[in-house]
């Protein structure tokens, strides 16, 4: 049972540049008058495309997105830093719309790779294959602070029994810079 918070606003699909974005301000009621013609909704939504699903430039503000990396390089740069609990995000090596980004988790001496998938129907984000149920997100940053106070599970993809499982939390977020 997961319970994530859902959003009020959903994304419509179409892309927002987020450069030189101003939210303006509804005017004062009295000015309502004077622009009868004009559609009140227009004011809404401006607002509401300021606050759909953030787009990449947004994870760039993140500090544990790390961008093209491939799976080795990820890996490498995990092992190298040696402390449990610490993850990264980067971008999924075949991206897709449908398989955007990797999340790289360190725990044990071994290094876990979890698919984020973007689901197109709800316009959410979902860890892993979806094979054993799953929690939707409104975001990958979402998601990244949900696994901070709730514990992820850690499967290990080489064992075929799946019975090695670890629990962690994300606790370090590995700094690119």
């Amino acid at each position: 049972e997961c319970n994530v918070f859902p959003s009020e606003f959903t994304f419509t699909g179409s892309t927002l540049s987020v450069d030189n974005l101003t939210v303006k301000k509804p005017p004062p009621p009295t000015s309502y008058a004077a622009c009868k013609n004009k559609s009140k909704h227009l004011l809404v939504e401006q607002e509401t495309q300021s606050l759909t699903q953030p787009t990449e430039k947004d994870l760039n503000k993140c500090e544990w997105y790390i961008g093209e990396y491939d799976r080795h390089q990820a890996e490498k740069i995990l092992l190298q830093k040696n402390l449990d609990e610490t993850f990264l995000v980067r971008d999924c090596s075949k991206k897709s719309r449908s398989e955007p980004y990797v999340l790289v988790v360190y725990y044990g001496r071994r290094v876990y790779n979890i698919k984020v998938r973007f689901l197109e129907e709800s316009q959410q984000y979902a860890l892993g294959t979806g094979l054993r149920g799953e929690c939707k997100f409104n975001s990958v940053e979402e998601i990244i602070d949900f696994y901070k106070s709730v514990p992820i599970t850690l499967i290990d993809g080489k064992d075929q029994s799946g019975n090695h499982r670890e629990q962690c939390y994300l606790t370090h977020p590995f700094k690119s810079c």
